[in-house]
């Protein structure tokens, strides 16, 4: 029982802990980690391409958008990679990525 309880929260706990019924237990969709992960290496090429690793918030939106990614709250998104230290947010608007 204690394993299946564990299981179940791995499932479908995201990456701050509250629980979310809404992920896919089949793999069908993505979870935030492979979303931000995705996202990440995206912004990476981008940067390695254009030798420039800042980004206006409305890049990122438009590069999540050509990445399709399906994310309710972009913002939070964005403020939870700032939080991680995957983007440094450099003034209104602006973020620079920290993992090129």
């Amino acid at each position: 029982v204690e394993i299946m309880k564990h299981s179940m929260l791995d499932t479908y706990a995201d990456e701050f802990g509250r629980l979310d019924f809404q992920r896919s237990q089949h793999g069908s969709g993505m979870s935030n980690r492979s979303q931000a992960k995705k996202f990440i290496a995206a912004l990476n090429r981008v940067a390695e391409r254009t030798y420039n690793n800042l980004f206006e918030f409305q890049q990122l939106r438009q590069i999540a958008k050509e990445l399709q990614m399906q994310v309710p709250d972009f913002e939070g998104f964005i403020s939870s990679l700032n939080d991680q230290g995957y983007l440094l947010k450099k003034g209104p608007k602006m973020y620079q990525l920290q993992t090129m």
